[in-house]
């Protein structure tokens, strides 16, 4: 008997663990991952881990992702040798979106190629934020660390060669903010690396390691290809107060760095300031609190010349009062924004009006901006790359929109490339809006008679062009590229749009969302988008059906579309034109395909399938020997 009470006690152990939903949940079969746990399959985090054990997890296949989904792992032990992430011999691994605090070692990889580290926040001990150790080929992005007692924010050493560091924010109280040691053939570009005592960019020794667009005030065995040291110079924030700052200016409130009047060269607005009359930046201005520019007037001209403005650090971005914006325009007509790189603000641009006060804004025009890196996902927020609330008769235009992030799963959450509230007549064209946490273009709250036309919008997190509001009308949508975005190319949740000439393809599941607007169809007529209209768009290879029509809806009426699968919807047959795409039908997937050539479908099991399949087995067990007893 006692076997079958060992038998007992582990199928008692595996229903607890099949059935446990918190902590870093398994892709395949559902495990709970926590503390000090080796991780064999990709997992998602749906809660805080607090550990007591030396390390947060640990990595234990090659391939895996590990998403934070902008939760945490953090540790109050203050161990010398602790790691938040630790991985040893694992390639192709992806953490991304979590947040690491206390560990003496943020993330530590060795002999692990071809890896990336994206979007994380580490506040570490004494050793490293991000180690990579003999390891290469890896991808270190938008990560940003800080708040450090020393070591170094971003270590390669031992032969860490041919790695990517690009758009991470380094602050160490008292290290080095990237060290390259005994390590070559590592780009940096676009890194903002200030405030490190021990130096800004350290290599010793290395070869081929070079880089462009930083920022860093003391390097040592390094120089940007355009710059000695670093292409920016640091805010002045970083090591002064702002009182301090203003260096070269005669008195308090005029610096010589900003945006230039056109009318009066000695007025100049710098951070924080409103501005009155066109001006022209002279400079890079960076802004570690507040808005960078506020609008005060109507007509006003904000010319870049091709310089940045920079927040350095987003900031809380958690409500209205937090959400600081590179470019703040409430209420006033005719504003103009060119030329300009806004990026690490809460929101990059924000252009708000009141519609019930009457108090519109129109006439707006932000053309040629490079709008990137805004917003976080800290808590909920309503950060946007470009947000336009109330907004008539502008023009976006031929801008680049990405890797902006937000957090929430309501309508007005944040994370979209471009968010649309109400307004209309505006026309959004040729801009290229990719990579955010969200949509591409997401719209709500009534906005009518709006023309998106030419605008490329790919990998976005939850759709591409999205006009998800049940009154989101008389949308023109045409000659759009909506591709490779997790969730529907375009998706359409109100009346009287007309879309035409889009390419909408290769669109996936895997949206960190589960609403009606994150199926991934190529063109989805949902909620109440009766009288829709559909010319000669292309639409195939995406994962779920390419045109959706919910059942119900009338007066659909298409021609001239290119698709493979339809869900509700049928081309006018004398016009249709009916084509194989790119997926076979019917969207087998292969999980192995023997010598033989035969394929065999790939099988999903949940954590139900499996605990039922063990109680099987096990109930198998036990039968067979009770019966040789």
């Amino acid at each position: 008997m006692r076997g079958i009470e060992y038998l007992v006690g582990l199928l008692l152990i595996l229903l607890t663990t099949a059935n446990a939903n918190a902590g870093c949940i398994g892709a395949v079969t559902g495990t709970d991952y926590g503390c000090g746990d080796t991780v064999i399959e990709s997992c998602k985090f749906n809660e805080d881990l607090d550990c007591h054990t030396r390390y947060g997890l640990v990595i234990g296949a090659d391939g895996i992702v590990i998403d934070g989904n902008g939760y945490a792992i953090t540790t109050d032990t203050h161990s010398d040798d602790g790691e938040g992430i630790h991985n040893e011999g694992c390639d192709r691994v992806t953490i991304k979106n979590v947040r690491i605090g206390g560990f003496c070692y943020g993330i530590y990889f060795k002999d692990a190629d071809n890896g990336s580290i994206t979007d994380t926040t580490i506040n570490y001990g004494q050793g490293s934020g991000i180690w990579l150790f003999t390891s290469s080929y890896s991808n270190v992005s938008g990560n940003t660390i800080d708040r450090s007692g020393g070591g170094q924010g971003i270590h390669l050493s031992g032969g860490a060669n041919n790695n990517i560091v690009k758009y991470n924010n380094v602050a160490t109280k008292g290290g080095i903010g990237i060290n390259i040691d005994n390590s070559s053939r590592n780009r940096l570009y676009h890194n903002m690396v200030c405030g490190n005592v021990r130096g800004d960019i350290v290599v010793e020794p290395g070869l081929e390691n070079t880089g462009d667009d930083n920022a860093c005030a003391v390097t040592k065995g390094y120089s940007d290809s355009s710059g000695d040291p670093c292409t920016h110079s640091c805010p002045p924030s970083a090591a002064r107060s702002r009182e301090e700052a203003d260096c070269d200016e005669t008195e308090r409130g005029s610096p010589t760095c900003g945006c230039v009047s056109v009318t009066d060269p000695k007025t100049i607005f710098a951070c924080g300031d409103t501005v009155t009359e066109s001006c022209t930046f002279n400079c890079n201005l960076y802004c570690s609190s507040g808005h960078g520019l506020v609008i005060g007037a109507d007509g006003v001209v904000i010319d870049g010349n091709g310089y940045t403005l920079d927040g350095v650090i987003p900031g809380d971005c958690t409500d209205s009062e937090t959400e600081r914006a590179g470019i703040f325009n409430s209420g006033h007509d005719d504003l103009v924004v060119t030329y300009l790189e806004i990026k690490n603000f809460c929101n990059g641009i924000h252009l708000r009006g009141n519609d019930i006060k009457g108090d519109i804004v129109s006439n707006n025009t932000i053309d040629y901006c490079d709008v990137h890196h805004n917003g976080n996902d800290i808590d909920d927020t309503t950060t946007h790359g470009i947000k336009m609330q109330h907004v008539y008769e502008s023009m976006i235009s031929n801008n680049l929109v990405h890797h902006n992030r937000g957090r929430g799963t309501s309508c007005e959450n944040g994370g979209n490339g471009i968010f649309i509230y109400g307004g209309e007549y505006n026309t959004l064209s040729n801009n290229t809006v990719y990579d955010n946490t969200k949509a591409g273009i997401f719209t709500r709250m009534k906005p009518k008679y709006n023309n998106i036309t030419g605008n490329r919008v790919t990998e976005n997190g939850q759709g591409g062009i999205i006009l998800r509001c049940k009154l989101s009308s008389f949308f023109t949508i045409e000659n759009n590229i909506a591709t490779d975005n997790k969730g529907p190319g375009i998706y359409v949740g109100g009346p009287g749009n007309t879309l035409r000439y889009n390419t909408a393809a290769d669109n996936k599941e895997g949206s960190a969302y589960n609403d009606d607007a994150s199926v991934a169809n190529g063109i989805r007529i949902s909620n109440e988008a009766y009288d829709t209209t559909l010319v000669g768009n292309t639409v195939t290879g995406n994962d779920d059906a390419d045109v959706y029509v919910k059942k119900g809806l009338t007066e659909i009426a298409g021609s001239n579309n290119t698709y493979e699968t339809a869900s509700n919807y049928v081309d006018t047959p004398e016009d249709c034109e009916m084509v194989r795409g790119k997926k076979v039908i019917g969207k087998v997937e292969m999980l192995k395909r023997f010598d033989s050539g035969i394929e065999i479908p790939s099988i999903k099991a949940t954590p139900l399938m499996a605990t039922l399949i063990v109680v099987g087995l096990l109930v198998f067990i036990i039968f067979g020997y009770s019966r040789r007893k």
